[in-house]
């Protein structure tokens, strides 16, 4: 299985697998998430542009600002990597469970740039 993991120590990271594209660059991939003492596991998390993702991301760790984000447009759900003002990566995301009782995730954890390119290149091989 193909996966992609940004994983700075054991209780800090993110795992995107079974990925499956639609032809309009939509798509579902399973998330698992470790922030801290918080775990959340996810089989399906859509999201609209993958590609653009990934392109977003490029331009973070070639110029060390900005920030790329995966969800869907009209949806509050989303995982989000950002260049912070002291020089930092910051991975930041949102959940949402529409059920009978509604319930929200909202995690985020720091983390060097020399962890991008290997995450980068692991979800460009996703879409191959």
């Amino acid at each position: 299985m193909v996966k992609a993991e940004l994983a700075v120590k054991s209780n800090r990271k993110i795992t995107l697998s079974s990925f499956s594209k639609e032809l309009d660059g939509s798509g579902c991939v399973k998330i698992d998430v470790v922030s801290g003492q918080y775990t959340y596991l996810n089989s399906e998390f859509y999201f609209d542009d993958f590609v653009k993702f990934i392109e977003d991301l490029d331009i973070v760790y070639a110029d060390l600002k900005g920030f790329a984000q995966l969800g869907l447009l009209y949806e509050s759900s989303y995982i989000k990597i950002a260049v912070t003002s002291l020089g930092h990566m910051e991975l930041t995301g949102e959940f949402h469970d529409y059920g009978s009782i509604q319930q929200k995730l909202y995690f985020g954890f720091q983390f060097d740039q020399s962890y991008l390119p290997k995450f980068i290149d692991s979800l460009k091989s996703m879409m191959v």
